[in-house]
């Protein structure tokens, strides 16, 4: 069964309150009008316009803060990205074409050997066991096990 698109919160990403404090500090616009709330209201479908008020009076005070401070010539700097790969040896070292790590030549693989057809098997009398074979407990088909083994290891050698 497949995702419905028509809730409300299905095209929605989740952004932090500062980031949406940042936005309005940057468009200059540290205030929300009453028609840009019902507007909210009416494209969400499920929240008043009261609601959104609320919950954006915190989102708008910080907006208001954040301009004050960069009014005042305050800069912010961005968090530093973390240092990918570490600085200890890898466990596997890496392997490349003249690093002098393995001058080895690499093993060829052999192409995988053609199937054949194989022949409709003859039911095979099953072989006497001779009397002195009391103790020995051994399947009754081990002779075709055999016979199977030594045409497999022909296949495989040739």
């Amino acid at each position: 069964m497949g995702k419905t698109t028509d809730s409300p919160a299905a095209g929605s990403k989740m952004i932090s309150a500062d980031v949406v404090s940042v936005l309005l500090m940057a468009l200059g616009n540290t205030t929300i009008t009453k028609d840009q709330l019902n507007m909210m209201s009416a494209i969400d479908g499920t929240r008043t316009a009261s609601s959104y008020e609320h919950q954006l009076r915190s989102i708008v005070a910080k907006a208001k803060e954040l301009k004050k401070r960069v009014d005042d010539g305050e800069t912010f700097a961005a968090v530093a990205a973390p240092k990918r790969g570490g600085t200890a040896t890898p466990a596997t070292p890496k392997k490349r074409k003249g690093d002098g790590a393995d001058d080895a030549p690499t093993k060829k693989l052999k192409p995988a050997p053609k199937s054949r057809a194989k022949k409709p098997q003859v039911e095979a009398a099953p072989t006497p066991k001779p009397a002195d074979d009391d103790d020995v407990n051994l399947p009754d088909d081990m002779a075709d096990f055999i016979k199977s083994e030594k045409q497999w290891e022909e296949d495989q050698l040739v």
